[in-house]
């Protein structure tokens, strides 16, 4: 892609896309955060005080979609093209087709490590009963507008910030390595329970290398959309008859596992070929 080009047809000048330094991005990325958590909590106190609890929780996911506001507003403030900063870069039919093979292995192997974590360093009950009743709410307009809002919503916003924003400015400055692991990192803080950061800062990662092989995001956003769509839909309507197909003594049944990594190397290896860079734009890689 000549960025060049690009910045001319949209009125924006060249040297206006890539102006943010990685400091001032990391800077923006934890502000972004700050401000969902504020003013998550100020809406909810306001909320409940005036309505008492509510038996909704969409509405409080749907807050957490503003974590992309401050971006936003920062970069149409200072007329950077939303295109290339996000990374909104068309991709092929076969990439899309291959992220979504991929997003299934990566979710079944996800899975399989949760569950290896939570046998050694288990989430308080307490926690996990909460997680599972936002899912679980028998009121149904509640829960589609939840699924709705927890994969396409938080694929979306998610992946703009992280492996669009933040990692695409740091690509340009650090090294690529660096430039994939802080924003999985984050990406893994964000969720703000110890019990999930190593495998959503793994989940990150991979997403990382996509965004990167591709320069788009959206393979990534399928890929996380995707993951999140199978997590609610398995908490929500697993039965006995599944789980003695699935898991295998609180594991992830084995066949299950190896079919996920044989897939995952796979349809990583078609993303790998089919999102082959350009070599004027393939600088870095992971053997620098």
């Amino acid at each position: 892609m000549d960025n060049g080009k690009e910045s001319s047809q949209q009125g924006v000048p060249a040297e206006l896309e890539i102006q943010l330094t990685p400091k001032q991005a990391i800077l923006l990325v934890v502000l972004s955060i700050v401000f969902v958590v504020l003013f998550g909590t100020f809406a909810r106190v306001i909320l409940e005080s005036v309505f008492g609890k509510s038996e909704w929780h969409s509405p409080f996911l749907l807050i957490e979609l503003l974590i992309i506001v401050p971006s936003i507003v920062i970069l149409k403030k200072y007329r950077y093209s939303f295109k290339t900063i996000f990374r909104f870069n068309p991709v092929s039919l076969s990439v899309v087709f291959w992220s979504v093979i991929f997003g299934f292995s990566v979710t079944i192997i996800g899975d399989q490590l949760d569950r290896i974590i939570q046998a050694w360093f288990p989430m308080p009950d307490v926690l996990t009963q909460a997680m599972e009743e936002i899912f679980l709410t028998p009121n149904s307009i509640d829960f589609f507008l939840i699924l709705i809002i927890a994969t396409l919503g938080a694929g979306f916003c998610e992946e703009m910030l992280f492996r669009g924003l933040l990692q695409n400015i740091l690509e340009k400055k650090f090294n690529l390595k660096a430039a994939i692991f802080i924003p999985a990192f984050l990406f893994g803080l964000i969720h703000f329970l110890p019990w999930l950061v190593i495998q959503i800062t793994l989940l990150g990662l991979a997403l990382g290398v996509l965004a990167w092989r591709c320069d788009s995001i959206y393979p990534t956003i399928l890929v996380h959309s995707l993951n999140n769509l199978i997590a609610i839909l398995y908490i929500r309507f697993h039965s006995p008859e599944l789980d003695s197909l699935y898991v295998s003594e609180s594991l992830v049944n084995p066949t299950f596992v190896l079919l996920a990594i044989v897939v995952f190397l796979f349809s990583g290896r078609q993303i790998w070929n089919c999102g082959r860079l350009k070599p004027a734009l393939n600088r870095d890689s992971f053997q620098d």
